[in-house]
């Protein structure tokens, strides 16, 4: 009896612990699940040439598509969606099947090869470049299109291009290609950064870098071309306005780039000659010469050497007129530009300046009506001008300069070629800038003349080293109001002492002695 029981009480026990563990599922538990097969998805590359590539990887892996078949005379830039969109990368994570096809543009002529380098950008009538000016919209599209590695002739139409327009197969062609689109080209606009890399970025891949701009922001349409830009050395500022004009130098440099024309090593001027407007030590110059100047040419391991060339007459040592507008070169032959030659200003087209655009203007139409340089020797000129503001201007009273007071011929100078009239400060500052236009380093003096020490104005030049005085006021009022035919045209130290000329403060004469 008591072992029955004992037997049902360790039956109770086992039951009890295969209970307990069956709930915490240590025994009986459920048979495990399979497991799924991995799930592949496709990526099918299309190319023009033979069968399309297939590449697989697991849903949700990274896969990188390859680069695309070499083909002659056109340049592999990149991998376009089933919806025509170029991918941003070669690398990208698939979930689903998916098809890609190779896209490629024309490639641009090679001219390292040929070594026949033709000018592509020209200079204007006065044979300056105009480096700092805008490429027009029109000549952008016909460079670019004269250097693609194709002859094709679109048949892509704009309202504003007429077929009798130089550049129309250029812009129907690429229009054709996808570089441009819309309705209108807009031939005479300037064309901004940001639109010419744009155009440029359908032949080249994608660029995979990523740069800080100061002004272009990532989220910005742009900021991938301009990354491109950066990448292919067009553009080395990061502080670069995207929608300011593109300059004829900064073109000059892209097309090139573009055209496989390396940089020039050459430092023999005489194979460019003076291109009146950019100076030997701007940046852009051999660009710029490159463009412009039809050379022959080899391009060695440290860069392209010049075997001959049809060069602008190189400027000896000096000044130099192109028509009435004065110029200056130095030893080397390049033109001052945005320099100062002693007392002499020379502006961005090389061209002398009094700094106030406006007077620059009267000053070349009033010389135009005067002198002509490539007849008139300097003096015949500098008389001409000289009776021209003696006789043919009107006085009028005005306010007076302190003695020894310096910097107010530009706006005598002005007020009296504008108006006609002026006072002795007026006729002395309008002859000092008609004199400097012409090679003659007048100076203007604030002072007194005469006994009664009245305030005068006169200029002063200097031949061989010895100060003449000009004065055209008092030769005026001399021949007016005394019918006295006076002359005041270059009086030697032994004339003009006479009239006592002061142009120094008296504490300024007394702490000289």
């Amino acid at each position: 009896m008591r072992l029955a029981f004992a037997v049902l009480l360790l039956a109770v026990a086992v039951l009890g612990v295969l209970l307990y563990l069956a709930k915490q599922k240590l025994i009986f538990r459920d048979p495990p699940e399979p497991t799924p097969a991995p799930v592949l998805c496709r990526a099918v590359c299309y190319t023009p040439k033979g069968e399309p590539m297939i590449l697989s990887v697991e849903q949700g892996g990274t896969l990188r598509l390859p680069t695309g078949d070499a083909i002659e005379h056109y340049t592999f830039i990149g991998w376009a969606d089933e919806k025509g969109n170029l991918l941003d990368e070669n690398e990208l994570t698939l979930y689903t099947d998916a098809s890609f096809s190779a896209r490629y543009a024309i490639a641009f002529r090679d001219e390292r090869a040929t070594g026949d380098h033709e000018p592509y950008l020209s200079l204007d009538s006065k044979q300056m470049f105009r480096p700092h000016a805008p490429l027009h919209r029109s000549e952008a599209v016909e460079i670019l299109y004269s250097i693609l590695d194709t002859d094709a002739v679109g048949n892509g139409g704009f309202a504003d291009v007429d077929p009798s327009d130089s550049f129309y197969t250029a812009a129907a062609t690429l229009k054709d290609l996808g570089v441009l689109g819309g309705s209108k080209l807009h031939p005479k606009d300037a064309i901004t950064r940001a639109e010419f890399f744009e155009m440029l970025s359908h032949f080249f891949p994608r660029s995979a870098a990523r740069y800080r701009f100061e002004n272009i922001a990532e989220a910005d349409d742009c900021y991938s071309c301009f990354c491109l830009a950066m990448e292919q050395g067009w553009i080395d500022d990061p502080a670069v306005e995207p929608h300011d004009a593109l300059t004829r130098a900064e073109a000059a440099h892209v097309f090139n780039a573009l055209r496989g024309r390396s940089p020039v090593v050459e430092t023999d001027h005489s194979k460019t000659g003076t291109i009146l407007d950019v100076s030997f030590r701007d940046p852009y110059f051999w660009d710029i010469a490159e463009a412009c100047t039809p050379h022959e040419a080899e391009t060695g391991a440290d860069g392209e050497h010049w075997l001959s060339s049809t060069p602008q007459p190189l400027q000896a040592e000096g000044f130099f007129f192109i028509g009435t507008e004065l110029h200056y070169a130095d030893s080397e032959g390049s033109p001052l530009v945005n320099e100062s030659y002693g007392n002499f200003d020379f502006g961005p087209d090389g061209v002398i300046t009094t700094g106030m655009p406006e007077l620059d203007v009267l000053v070349q139409e009033k010389l135009r009506q005067l002198v002509d340089p490539a007849t008139m020797e300097p003096e015949v000129m500098l008389r001409r001008v000289y009776d021209n503001v003696t006789y043919h201007s009107n006085y009028l009273r005005g306010g007076i300069h302190e003695i020894g007071e310096t910097g107010w011929e530009v706006e005598a100078a002005y007020r009296m070629l504008h108006d006609g009239k002026g006072n002795c400060y007026g006729y002395a500052g309008t002859f000092a800038v008609l004199a400097r236009a012409l090679g003659f380093d007048a100076i203007c003096y604030s002072g007194t003349i005469g006994v009664s020490k009245q305030p005068h104005g006169w200029v002063e030049i200097s031949f061989d080293g010895v100060p003449y005085v000009f004065d055209t006021n008092i030769e005026c009022e001399e021949h007016i109001f005394l019918q006295k035919s006076t002359c005041m045209y270059k009086l030697p130290p032994e004339r003009y002492k006479g009239w006592k000329y002061v142009k120094e403060a008296p504490e300024t004469q007394n702490a000289a002695a």
